[in-house]
């Protein structure tokens, strides 16, 4: 296995950075960009679906992204949501009859996240962050799942068209499962490995996959792998339409819940700030 201590230095250390050939004309006391005035960004996205007739369902999905940047630190808030409901076919005839259409709506999806973060930007382009997140997904069979997050991020390519950022971390997490699953909960250490990139082929096209996997440091066939490719399309300055898939792999999911989950969303976003 790769040691992490070339890693580790070169995201962390002055010296290693002043040896990058990148930085090679920088100063080492100019390593650390700081933002000479505060900045903020706020991204909100909202998509839906709605049918009657022969069939009835409501579903609506929705993100919002906040961040703030002053001197060498930055934070973050990203809450998103997936809710559903319809009229089920109860007897599975194919058909909704009178009866299942008086029984009314029933929701078929729950998922709810919310992260925070905090960076403290050490060089041009690594950082040391925490974070602490939430989860609602009963039709995963998380009654509750909290967890909280340390660990280094670099950017290694920050081009104008193209960026590639990579993190590890270690990750602590706090599951409660839903009624009926024994034992109701579980405690998971798990280090995390983040790739990220961004590829923007056009001023108003940028093509955007984020992959990350947990490795369950207790018990190594608990692995989760999450996944999300997104193509975004301005319209304006302000507006932009955005298609994402959204991929969750769990090797070892909660009992009685199958290993994998995908969501695909179309949506409108706006960029206030």
């Amino acid at each position: 296995m790769m040691s992490l201590t070339p890693l580790l230095a070169s995201l962390l250390t002055p010296a290693a950075l002043a040896q990058d050939p990148e930085f090679a004309d920088v100063e080492v006391k100019d390593e650390v960009v700081l933002v000479e005035e505060a900045e903020t960004k706020v991204s909100v996205e909202v998509g839906g679906a709605l049918a009657s007739g022969n069939v009835e369902f409501q579903s609506a999905q929705g993100r919002a992204v906040v961040t703030h940047r002053w001197a060498q630190n930055g934070v973050a808030l990203n809450l998103t949501g997936n809710i559903g409901r319809s009229v089920v076919d109860g007897d599975e005839d194919g058909l909704l009859s009178d009866a299942e259409r008086d029984l009314g709506f029933q929701e078929t999806a729950r998922r709810l996240n919310a992260e925070g973060r905090y960076d403290r930007f050490v060089a041009k382009r690594s950082s040391l962050y925490a974070l602490v997140g939430a989860l609602l997904d009963p039709y995963a069979g998380y009654d509750l799942r909290t967890h909280e997050q340390v660990g280094v991020s670099r950017r290694f390519i920050d081009k104008e068209k193209f960026k590639l950022t990579s993190e590890l971390g270690i990750d602590f997490a706090q599951e409660n499962y839903v009624d009926g699953i024994v034992p109701n909960s579980q405690n998971v250490l798990a280090a995390r490995v983040f790739l990220g990139t961004a590829w923007m082929p056009s001023e108003k096209v940028s093509i955007t996959n984020d992959l990350e996997a947990y490795e369950n440091l207790l018990v190594l066939e608990d692995l989760r792998v999450l996944d999300t490719l997104a193509v975004s399309a301005g319209l304006s300055d302000v507006f932009s339409v955005k298609t994402s898939y959204a991929l969750v792999f769990d090797n070892v999911p909660v009992e009685g819940f199958r290993k994998t989950d995908s969501v695909v969303m179309v949506t409108l976003v706006a960029s206030l700030l």
